[in-house]
C-alpha cells in the first residue's frame, strides 16, 4: 500500500486494538495496586518488565523490596484441562531471564472480552517445571490455572513473597543490616 490514502493525504500512525488491550491490561493491574496503596513505575524502555511494584506498610512507609511484572493481553484465552488452566505462550529466553531474577516476578494475562486477569509467579513456575525452559524450544507454554486470578488479595500475596525475599536475602548475609536507625 502506498504511504498515501486515498484521499491523497500521508498515511499516520494508527492505535490498534493490541495497543489498547496492553494498555487495558495495565491498567487493571495498577488499579489494584493503587486500591492496596503501593505504587506502579514503567521503566523508560521494555526489556522485558513492563512495570515494576513498589509497596509500603499500613503506615504509609517504603518498604525494602520489589515486584517485578510482564503484562500480556489477548482476547481469546486459550483454556485447558476441562477449563481449569490456561495455556498461554511465552518466549523461552524470557521465561529464563525472568526466573532468574531475585524480586518476585509475576506474568499477567489479561483476558480483554472478560476484562479480568490472571497471573503466575514466574520463579515458583520455573522451580516446578525447569524443563519449561528448554534452550531447543524458541517458545513454551505456560500454564496459569483460573484460580490465578488477579484481585486486589493477590497484590498482598506478591507484596509478602517480596517482604520474604528480602528476609531471606538478610538471613543469607545478601543485604547489609544497618544496625542505626535514622532519627
Amino acid at each position: 500500500m502506498s504511504e498515501y490514502e486515498e484521499t491523497g493525504t500521508p498515511r499516520r500512525k494508527r492505535r490498534t486494538r493490541e495497543h489498547v488491550i496492553e494498555d487495558l491490561s495495565e491498567n487493571h493491574l495498577e488499579r489494584k495496586v493503587l486500591l492496596k496503596g503501593h505504587l506502579l513505575r514503567r521503566p523508560e524502555r521494555d526489556y522485558g518488565v513492563d512495570v515494576t511494584m513498589f509497596h509500603f506498610g499500613d503506615d504509609g512507609t517504603i518498604e525494602n523490596g520489589e515486584v517485578r511484572f510482564q503484562l500480556k493481553a489477548t482476547e481469546s484465552l486459550k483454556v485447558i484441562k476441562n477449563g481449569t488452566v490456561i495455556s498461554f505462550p511465552i518466549k523461552t529466553g524470557d521465561l529464563h531471564y525472568w526466573a532468574l531474577e531475585i524480586y518476585p516476578f509475576v506474568l499477567v494475562v489479561f483476558d480483554a472480552e472478560s476484562e479480568k486477569a490472571y497471573w503466575l509467579h514466574i520463579q515458583e513456575y520455573v522451580d516446578r517445571h525447569p524443563d519449561q525452559v528448554d534452550p531447543e524450544k524458541e517458545t513454551v507454554n505456560v500454564h496459569i490455572p483460573l484460580a490465578n486470578k488477579l484481585t486486589v488479595k493477590s497484590i498482598e500475596t506478591f507484596r509478602k513473597k517480596s517482604l520474604q525475599t528480602v528476609d531471606n536475602l538478610r538471613n543469607q548475609g545478601g543485604f547489609p543490616d544497618v544496625k542505626r536507625y535514622p532519627r
